[in-house]
């Protein structure tokens, strides 16, 4: 099977708008949680219990969007062109002549053009002006609309897909993006997660699902594997890898962040919200995952949670690992990045793998930030409130989503001189 090779990596999230500054808050163990208040629509968002979501600050847009089409983008679709630039940047390629046909994008995104989406019911409904709605909200509202748009930014001519598969779907697209590596239908992939999903559809309705934290204090409002844990925070970002087989990698002279070495994509068939109490189907991906990378349980170094801060998530994540792992899990850091930056749906499973390597580049484990009373129930090592200075090579990164949908990936974080 083709070894497939990071080259590249961008991100923009509640911790920063580059991967330099976004990995060097993490390490800090800050937080990009924050008051929400100015996208909760003053009194049409008044009743909205929970009122903090991990928000991108700072991001100039005109950078990465020409002014004409300022107004006209989804903020999910700026998030995923700053990404991409940085990204591709990284990597060092451009795409003139035939790499840019060869050249494919696959990102993720659960809630497709929300803000887009949140304006144009307040037009429709409350200005009664649905018949006034520009043209571009069909398009923002599409599912493939951040991956065009960066085909387009970058000449990228080929295979383009925008992928809707909730908040695993930023892991899921850099699996289908190693599958065109592999299979010969790509030299090159653009592939990650986008999401600017806070507002009140949202937050009203998987508030009133019991999915959300119902708070206004951004300090401790997002706390995986506590006790008194309540509920994921909602976030917005981007996160892209640029992937390529490791042998053109090598070939052209690129840094090698890691490599791919297997993944799975699978879906527990049990229940739209809740999983397994047993933690099968979630370990049964994890299972697949380390078969397809050939890595046995006790070669994981260390793993990159989902852990979502949800009273059943964190501890099926908890009981899954051990039934993978076995006596090892109990010597692996666990590290949930969400506690600093929040759940980014679509985004996150891209966000946090890329946090999660360019940490291990550093010789770092990202913390997990507030916890302060451990659940008994969740008992490993989660990297407790402070980053943890140790070097390790094979990464274990899971997804879970609604619906069931599960994406997890194994990846070796080394110096290319390591990987060959």
């Amino acid at each position: 099977m083709k070894s497939v090779a990071i080259t590249g990596m961008g991100l923009v999230c509640p911790l920063g708008n580059t991967v330099a500054e976004a990995v060097a808050n993490g390490e800090a163990g800050r937080s990009g949680i924050r008051s929400c208040e100015s996208q909760l629509w003053g009194e049409y968002g008044a009743g909205i219990r929970s009122r903090v979501a991990g928000t991108v600050e700072g991001l100039d847009a005109s950078r990465f969007v020409a002014s004409e089409f300022a107004d006209s983008y989804d903020p999910a679709v700026v998030y995923a062109l700053a990404a991409t630039r940085e990204a591709v940047d990284d990597a060092r390629l451009t795409f003139d002549g035939e790499l840019g046909e060869r050249t494919a994008v696959v990102l993720g995104v659960a809630a497709p053009g929300s803000q887009t989406y949140h304006r144009a019911l307040h037009a429709a409904f409350v200005e009664r002006a649905a018949h006034e709605l520009p043209g571009r909200v069909s398009l923002n509202i599409s599912g493939n609309m951040p991956a065009a748009l960066v085909a387009l930014e970058h000449g990228l001519r080929g295979p383009n897909l925008g992928l809707v598969n909730a908040c695993a779907s930023g892991a899921a697209a850099i699996v289908v993006g190693a599958d065109l590596i592999r299979s010969g239908r790509a030299d090159v992939v653009v592939a990650g997660g986008t999401e600017a999903c806070i507002g009140l559809v949202l937050l009203g309705s998987m508030g009133n699902a019991g999915a959300i934290n119902p708070t206004s204090d951004p300090e401790r409002a997002c706390k995986p594997f506590s006790v008194d844990r309540a509920g994921l925070v909602m976030a917005e970002g981007a996160g892209v890898v640029v992937l390529e087989s490791l042998a053109a990698a090598l070939a052209r002279g690129a840094h090698v962040h890691a490599e791919l070495l297997g993944d799975a994509i699978t879906n527990d068939a049990h229940h739209v919200y809740h999983p397994d109490a047993e933690g099968r189907h979630w370990g049964r991906a994890m299972e697949l995952a380390l078969r397809a990378a050939r890595v046995l349980p006790c070669e994981v170094d260390f793993v990159s949670a989902h852990a979502a801060s949800t009273p059943r998530g964190d501890l099926t994540e908890t009981i899954a690992l051990k039934r993978v792992l076995g006596a090892h899990a109990f010597d692996v850091p666990v590290s949930a990045s969400k506690s600093m930056h929040g759940h980014a749906y679509g985004a996150a499973g891209a966000i946090e793998t890329v946090l999660a390597i360019a940490a291990a580049e550093r010789g770092v484990f990202l913390p997990t930030i507030n916890l302060t009373a451990p659940d008994p129930e969740c008992d490993l090592d989660y990297v407790a409130n402070r980053s943890r200075m140790r070097r390790g090579e094979v990464l274990l990164k899971n997804s879970f989503g609604f619906g069931g949908t599960n994406a997890c990936l194994v990846i070796r974080t080394a110096s290319p001189a390591v990987i060959v």
